[in-house]
């Protein structure tokens, strides 16, 4: 008799079956909240062990005084999520993590193509992370001057994130503007443009999405004309001066980034260069934005590496 009466309620207007599928973003409870969201290069931080490629190896005093002055510049930022490059590997970001005021509940290391020095991209999360995708064996677009087969220099490190919309970031260090400019040049515009193929093959209905990194290279150039055309600046408005996050020969530019695509632009605002921060600690100067988003309250425990997560 129960099961009957629920039947017939179901077919009142209004009433429909529970979905037991649904292609819906995920929605979670409660108010919307302000996110920082970061990127740095921490320049070289290297372990004390000495691995087949050709890393450096500072001393264990050098490793542990290295650790702790990066861990005070990430205590100073309180991202809620942070992109990192320049990470030699998993055990030397575990170890990182560790050090901090506040150890972040989820972070992850994909080893990349950087089979020369050995650095990395990597994160550190307190936003609950859905996925990690490695796009390191991505081919990249055959253009005059780059080889068929030319891949990202370490890596197109897709992180998605649990939140309300849905947000997916694709954390990067292209190609150094070393040797022959014209030919750097070159292969940072095929990067860039497979970091847009990756995007577009990618984006969902609804999904916010971030490019953050190190790009090597200034807005208005040549090699990133296929990001800035596509997605939006929010340090755009910031003066020369305010812009730059890397010193060399005492000469600043602003080569560090994070662009946003539509979905993800209206919901930044106070785009930051924390330029007095690190000084004494890496050449780069952190960077980050606030968004404005909905994410669970909780964060579970994770590491994420190539055989994708694991609790700790």
């Amino acid at each position: 008799m129960r099961l009957l009466l629920i039947l017939l309620l179901c077919l009142l207007p209004g009433c429909r079956p529970p979905e037991t599928v649904s292609s819906t973003p995920m929605r979670f409870s409660g108010d919307i909240r302000e996110f920082r969201i970061g990127a740095w290069n921490v320049r070289n931080f290297f372990d004390s062990t000495d691995d087949p490629y050709s890393d450096e190896v500072p001393s264990d005093m050098d490793y542990e005084r290295k650790t702790r002055e990066l861990s005070r510049v990430i205590d100073s930022l309180e991202a809620d999520f942070l992109a990192l490059e320049e990470v030699e590997n998993l055990e030397a970001l575990k170890k990182l993590n560790s050090t901090l005021k506040q150890p972040y509940p989820q972070l992850g290391l994909v080893e990349g193509n950087d089979t020369g020095r050995g650095i990395d991209v990597a994160f550190l999360s307190r936003i609950p992370v859905k996925n990690v995708i490695s796009h390191a064996h991505h081919d990249l677009p055959e253009r005059p001057g780059v080889s068929r087969g030319y891949r990202f220099s370490r890596d197109c490190l897709e992180v998605q994130l649990q939140t309300d919309p849905p947000l997916t970031i694709f954390i990067n260090h292209l190609k150094a503007a070393r040797g022959d400019e014209k030919k750097s040049a070159a292969k940072r515009r095929v990067q860039a443009e497979g970091i847009v193929e990756i995007m577009q093959a990618t984006d969902s209905p609804g999904e916010a999405q971030l490019v953050v990194g190190d790009l090597n290279d200034v807005p208005e150039s040549w090699a990133l004309e296929p990001l800035f055309s596509r997605l939006q600046d929010p340090f755009a408005m910031m003066a020369p001066s305010e812009r730059a996050t890397h010193y060399y020969h005492k000469k600043g530019s602003a080569i560090d980034h994070i662009l946003a695509d539509e979905e993800a632009f209206p919901l930044c605002f106070n785009a930051r260069v924390w330029s007095q921060v690190a000084r004494d600690t890496s050449d780069h100067s952190p960077i980050s934005v606030q968004m404005k988003l909905k994410a669970p309250a909780t964060v579970e425990k994770k590491i994420w590496d190539i055989s994708g997560s694991k609790n700790f």
